[in-house]
């Protein structure tokens, strides 16, 4: 299992991240190929749900012009899965941004992603402003 555990959760880092900000298909159809109908998404103590993260795909696609994901740690144990990560996104009004974020995430038996209880944060440094 540990195999289809590291294979969904880099297919959620790198590939939903990506088609979710760049891609033309249907934000719906990249949702339900990564993540179960009775998936769980928490990002810094607030659950989303599944239409608010088909919904969040509109916005993104107009502001965001490229984005990149690092994934600087990545353990397995089972079908559980945490992750150390940077996301870098060019957008529009605000330029280079950078997200670093810590995951832990859960996978179903099918290959998908079950839960996630995510945590991010912009570092000074990385946030434009702090660069005016």
């Amino acid at each position: 299992m540990s195999d289809t555990t590291e294979r969904a959760a880099r297919r959620l880092l790198i590939d939903y991240t990506r088609d979710m900000a760049l891609s033309d298909e249907d934000p719906a159809q990249i949702v339900g190929r990564t993540l179960t109908d009775d998936a769980v998404w928490v990002t810094d103590g607030r659950e989303l749900s599944r239409d608010q993260l088909i919904a969040h795909a509109t916005p993104v696609r107009k502001n965001v012009t490229a984005s990149d994901m690092r994934i600087d740690d990545l353990l397995v144990d089972g079908r559980r899965f945490a992750a150390r990560c940077r996301l870098g996104a060019e957008h529009r009004k605000l330029g280079h941004v950078v997200t670093e974020l810590l995951l832990i995430g859960e996978v179903a038996v099918d290959g998908r992603v079950r839960r996630i209880h995510q945590l991010g944060r912009t570092p000074l440094a990385e946030r434009p402003e702090a660069g005016a």
